[in-house]
């Protein structure tokens, strides 16, 4: 049996050999060893910085300087920008919801999530529960996420872990962990929605006018943002001809520039009807996530379906499906996503978008 580090007594002295230099104290430096010089200053702090989060074994991690510069970018963004301020709190709130609604599920479902956080990058501050839980707030306020042990076949899990991994619960338990997240995306819509109805001087407010009023709102939403979609990818010539020469497409998606750029004119004039915005952004995350492709919500349901489909047919109820196969079409998908944020954002700054335009 090899030995390991933990089968190693460090501290056991060293026997001495007779004729033999004498072992240099401690704080001293041997004769003829040099001392090579320490990096730079910029180096260490880049050393330092990429080895943020890394808080194995700490209740709480807080990185005051983070922290001022997050606060004093928030503060700027709203003094100069509140439409974009606003716009952007709107997406976050947006996403934690969703990321929220993951992690209820996959608590009572038995899975044991190890990290959910409000943001990216660094880490400004964490938290650890009683269950080895990490929270926080990250550097980059872009959304958050949270993460569940186990989400594909061959990912290193501990021993003592690995019954609360996502992989080693049932389908179905499974499946509502994913579907989870879309759902409630499509429910806040819902409820934003009526939220302005009741408040709207223009619609019926009688409980029957706000929920048929809501539920038709919501209806109209889901079919438009799977039109455009069908479009877009079907006019993908036609788009990319456009984009490339500097013209608005007949059919594009609303960026965050374009998101900032509404939530700014509401501001200046129709303030309640933010929340009719919230929830058209809302319903299309819920509408997106649940796309059957790979890494959305969506792919990772039909994943768990088709799985269930063979387990049936090859009669093997254990059967589990190697996501990894299907990292080609994810990276494609996350690709597409990205290609089509950036130039619907180029758009938006050279044909900025009007309410009443």
């Amino acid at each position: 049996m090899n030995p390991t580090a933990a089968d190693t007594d460090l501290s056991m002295p060293v026997p001495s050999v007779p004729g033999a230099p004498a072992p240099p104290a401690a704080g001293h430096t041997a004769p003829g060893i040099e001392i090579l010089r320490r990096d730079p200053a910029p180096v260490r702090w880049l050393v330092a910085w990429r080895r943020a989060g890394r808080a194995e074994g700490r209740r709480s991690e807080f990185h005051p300087v983070r922290a001022v510069g997050l606060a004093g970018a928030v503060v700027a963004l709203a003094v100069f920008l509140p439409g974009a301020a606003v716009f952007l709190g709107m997406l976050v709130g947006l996403i934690v919801v969703h990321e929220a609604a993951h992690y209820v599920v996959a608590r009572r479902s038995g899975m044991r999530p190890v990290e959910f956080f409000v943001g990216f990058g660094p880490t400004v501050w964490s938290g650890r529960t009683a269950t080895g839980l990490r929270y926080g707030v990250k550097l980059l306020p872009a959304g958050g996420y949270v993460k569940i042990p186990g989400m594909s076949p061959t990912e290193d899990v501990e021993a003592s872990l690995e019954p609360f991994t996502y992989r080693a619960a049932s389908r179905g338990r499974r499946l509502a962990v994913i579907l989870a997240g879309p759902v409630s995306n499509l429910v806040l819509a819902l409820i934003l929605f009526a939220l302005y109805a009741v408040t709207s001087p223009t619609i019926d407010p009688t409980p029957t006018g706000v929920l048929f009023g809501s539920l038709d709102l919501l209806w109209d939403v889901t079919a438009g943002t799977l039109q455009s979609l069908f479009h877009l990818v079907t006019g993908a010539g036609d788009y990319a001809t456009s984009v490339a020469g500097g013209q608005a497409p007949d059919q594009r998606m609303l960026s965050v520039v374009g998101g900032a750029q509404v939530t700014d004119q509401l501001l200046a004039g129709e303030q309640g009807k933010l929340l009719v915005m919230a929830g058209l952004f809302s319903a299309s995350v819920g509408v997106l996530n649940l796309l059957p492709v790979l890494p959305l919500d969506g792919g990772h349901a039909v994943v768990v379906l088709a799985e269930g489909a063979l387990a049936r047919i090859r009669r093997r109820p254990t059967l589990r499906l190697d996501t990894r196969k299907l990292q080609p079409i994810a990276l494609a998908v996350v690709a597409t996503f990205l290609l089509l944020g950036v130039s619907s954002m180029w758009v938006d700054v050279l044909h900025p978008v009007s309410i009443g335009g």
